[in-house]
């Protein structure tokens, strides 16, 4: 019974082991997929789409209700005076028609008047708790700015989109690379085990008697340059690794493996290098458009500024005034409530508005600029992208073809000194030109597939 849950463990544990490796093998779209979900720069940007909801939100809320509560309780140890006109109080000339002939109010009438007299009011313990509903019945801007909302939830959704885009260039170029790179390695792989073999029936040969001493150097010399070159490469392979991983958002210390391809049907496959150039598949035009939009808008906002803004509140409150602090809770409270409708317009402001309403109309007029150049730069762009795809695609051309024919002159001159009439001089000319050739067809393979690239950007066709 042990030895059988042994048994399945070893084969869970294997089962793991193997979907785990599995889960490293990358092909380009898993490289762009992981990107999409764990790169820094598509998260900034889906933070700042959410950010503008939330200020979408902030917009919508100015023109909802508005609701405060409030209360308040003040002590005033020193209750504060007001100074008012003494004959304010005096009503000695309402009782002239009684005739007083008293010696006290006699003398009284003979004393000088004062001009002020001082008097206090309120009592020293107050309190009041109110409640204020407000609603925004007309504001232009704030409309307008409603309006803006969808154009400003379009313009966070297309920079997120370029950033998308940018990011599946750079992760494209950077996967390539790394394909390029180990293909490299897998050449200089087979020339050195090539010579291996060589170097090996050289030295039987040598055993023999039928080959020179020299011979066999020549051959492990070549081989040792070729396991230098192998280890320079390789420490480029592992920069071409990291770089891959950091443009996907991966930490660097991660295992990769790519399970991907590149040869020349790869690069001619779903070539358009007859289309036409269409400036609205081009996610910078959308950007620009959108920023034309919310430049009018902006316009609109400054233009129907000198309307009145209009708005309403209701509000109520209760307060009480007393001299001993335990008749807050028992003396009756005094209700109060309003409704008030208030409205404001602007009369003149300097001409501050008017030159706002002229700098929003300057900057459509630099938008619709900054729309032709962009245009004119995408026809640069698409131009150079589509001579760079051709000249990359008969220069592939002809590396194949020169890889072909060095491959003959190395089978030729393998098959003379095997019969023994060739050197292993014309063996060692040979290889050398056929790993040139292979070399070179690689850095074009790589340059074609980053023209390709760079190609369907200017086109707008990397989705």
């Amino acid at each position: 019974m042990l030895k059988r849950y042994s048994f399945f463990a070893l084969v869970l544990l294997l089962s793991h082991v193997a979907l785990a490796q599995e889960s490293n093998s990358y092909s380009l779209e898993d490289c762009i997929r992981y990107a999409m979900k764990n790169q820094t720069k598509i998260k900034g940007a889906l933070l700042d789409e959410q950010l503008q909801l939330e200020k979408n939100k902030e917009i919508l809320g100015i023109a909802r209700p508005q609701v405060s509560a409030s209360g308040q309780f003040q002590y005033l140890f020193v209750l504060p005076k007001q100074r008012i006109d003494a004959g304010a109080f005096d009503f000695s000339s309402s009782l002239s028609f009684f005739k007083i002939d008293t010696q006290a109010f006699i003398e009284y009438q003979k004393k000088p008047k004062e001009k002020y007299s001082e008097a206090q009011f309120g009592l020293p313990l107050n309190v009041s708790a109110g409640i204020q509903a407000s609603q925004l019945l007309f504001d232009a801007g704030v409309f307008v700015a409603l309006k803006a909302r969808k154009s400003l939830e379009e313009l966070s959704a297309l920079n997120t989109k370029r950033t998308e885009e940018e990011l599946r260039v750079s992760v494209s170029k950077a996967y390539y690379n790394c394909i390029i790179a180990e293909k490299r390695i897998a050449l200089l792989d087979e020339n050195i085990n090539l010579l291996q073999s060589l170097e090996t029936m050289t030295s039987k040969l040598f055993d023999e008697g039928f080959a020179e001493k020299i011979d066999a150097d020549r051959l492990t010399v070549q081989k040792n340059n070729l396991q230098t070159e192998k280890d320079k490469i390789r420490n480029l392979v592992d920069l071409s690794y990291a770089l891959l991983k950091f443009q996907m958002g991966m930490p660097l210390q991660n295992n990769i493996t790519l399970n991907g391809d590149l040869n020349i049907d790869e690069v001619k496959k779903d070539l358009e290098l007859d289309r036409v150039t269409d400036y609205n598949n081009r996610v910078e035009m959308n950007l620009l458009q959108t920023v034309k939009k919310l430049n009018s808008y902006d316009e609109e906002r400054y233009q129907k500024g000198y309307l009145p803004t209009v708005a309403a509140v209701v509000s109520g409150s209760y307060a009480t005034q007393t001299i001993a602090f335990k008749e807050l809770f028992t003396l009756p409270y005094f209700p109060t409530g309003a409704f008030v409708l208030s409205a404001s317009l602007p009369i003149y402001d300097g001409n501050t508005r008017r030159a706002k309403m002229h700098q929003a109309r300057i900057n459509i007029l630099k938008n619709d600029n900054d729309m032709e150049a962009f245009k004119q730069a995408v026809d640069l762009e698409s131009s150079n992208a589509r001579t760079q795809l051709k000249n990359s695609l008969m220069s592939l051309e002809s590396q194949q073809k020169n890889i072909d024919l060095a491959q003959k002159v190395f089978t030729i001159a393998q098959k003379k000194y095997k019969e023994g009439v060739g050197t292993n001089i014309e063996i060692l000319q040979a290889e050398t030109a056929l790993k040139d050739a292979q070399t070179n067809y690689f850095n074009s393979l790589y340059e074609a597939i980053i023209a390709k690239i760079d190609f369907k950007k200017s086109l707008g066709l990397l989705k």
